[in-house]
């Protein structure tokens, strides 16, 4: 397979810090809802069951809308497709602020995670474009190490701000950095003069999601991105309500317990250079599980709210050390298609992370907080330690 003419040093520096801003555009936008679901269920009269519903639309639609943001980014460029879904995201979180009903919010978070999907894939394979694949890992890890602050900040600002002005400033906030991350993509980043792009049209995208399945590690690798988006991302709607049944804090407690996943995406961030050239990504992905195994076993016992800031610490270190391989492998399944391929990986994921919530809801009803979290953390914990076997990463040396 090809590699990716290296981009020159000082374009290469400007990348990753402007599309880290879209990509913290994007997860704040996302993770926002996670620690208001008991507020908003009080604002609109409805179950906590079912406000942890708008997670899973914002999740689906970000999904569904993979397939056809891909081949247009593949267009029309990836950076044109970043900016307008983010002037689109920063349109609909600032309706979403006055929505006055459930199913006025439940729409606009729906359409909004469709624009948000156009974000990281498509930042994560400009990235690809440009960085050969013995660094990818690497400035992938430097990319995620901004991104994973908007997730951070998403849930603890979300909750903090909640308590203190209301949930209706958050949203407010987010179409914010929404509108100030599509201008300055814009200003400071260009196109490649030397990129190839094909016409956008239906055969067109055919081709390309043809050349991304005719890798056989394709089907396999999206499947298990799936699993681990629903067993990782279907216990934060809930962590709110479990936190105030067992000890009765409200959002800013959640959002700052929620919020330590992204302190663990940081770490692993920043250590990503030490774990890929001395660990190596199979040792990584098995200890990525057992990681996020211990993190729900500990999470499953009572305990001071603030364990929970400790644990979730833990969760988020393990998986981004299982997921940063997962998003490695993907920029590699067809680097013609580059856009394509990590469109559909974002779908798979978010596919995943929209079923999560439903999957958990439904255990934690007929099993009980205890038993639901034990389950999930075997189920993450095997997926750790199995992947490596299915799924050997590329160039792996351990």
């Amino acid at each position: 397979m090809s590699e990716p003419a290296q981009a020159a040093g000082d374009d290469l520096r400007l990348l990753i810090p402007v599309l880290g801003l879209c990509g913290f555009a994007s997860t704040f936008t996302m993770r926002l809802v996670d620690p208001l679901v008991p507020t908003l269920a009080h604002e609109f009269g409805q179950s906590v069951h079912q406000i942890a519903f708008l997670v899973t639309a914002f999740s689906g639609c970000y999904a569904l809308g993979q397939p056809f943001l891909g081949p247009i980014a593949n267009s029309v460029g990836k950076l044109r497709s970043i900016a307008t879904c983010l002037a689109a995201l920063c349109l609909l979180s600032a309706l979403a602020a006055f929505a006055t009903s459930f199913w006025v919010l439940l729409a606009l978070r729906a359409a909004g995670g469709v624009m948000a999907g156009g974000v990281i894939p498509a930042a994560m394979a400009a990235i690809g474009d440009r960085a050969p694949m013995a660094e990818r890992q690497i400035m992938l890890g430097r990319f995620l190490v901004i991104m994973i602050v908007g997730q951070m900040a998403g849930a603890t600002f979300s909750g903090l701000l909640a308590d203190h002005i209301g949930w209706r400033a958050v949203l407010g906030a987010a179409s914010v950095l929404a509108g100030g991350a599509a201008l300055l993509v814009r200003l400071a980043l260009k196109p490649r003069p030397d990129a190839a792009r094909a016409r956008l049209s239906l055969a067109g995208a055919i081709a390309s999601y043809r050349a991304v399945f005719a890798n056989p590690r394709s089907k396999l690798l999206y499947l298990l991105v799936m699993l681990e988006g629903a067993l990782v991302f279907g216990v934060p709607p809930f962590v709110a309500a479990i936190l105030h049944e067992r000890s009765g804090v409200g959002a800013s407690e959640a959002g700052l317990a929620i919020g330590a996943m992204g302190l663990g995406g940081l770490l692993y961030g920043t250590l990503t250079r030490v774990l890929v050239e001395r660990i190596g990504p199979r040792q990584m992905m098995r200890l990525g599980g057992l990681a996020m195994a211990l993190g729900y076993f500990a999470f499953a016992l009572p305990g001071p709210w603030w364990t929970a800031i400790g644990i979730f610490l833990m969760t988020g270190f393990g998986f981004f050390l299982l997921h940063g391989t997962f998003q490695a492998q993907a920029t590699e399944l067809a680097p013609t298609a580059r856009g394509s391929a990590m469109a559909l990986f974002a779908c798979f994921f978010f596919m995943g992370h929209a079923t999560g919530p439903l999957m958990t809801g439904t255990l934690l009803q007929f099993a009980g907080t205890q038993l639901a979290l034990i389950v999930l953390g075997v189920g993450i914990g095997v997926l750790g330690l199995v992947t490596p076997r299915l799924l050997p990463p590329l160039g792996s040396r351990s």
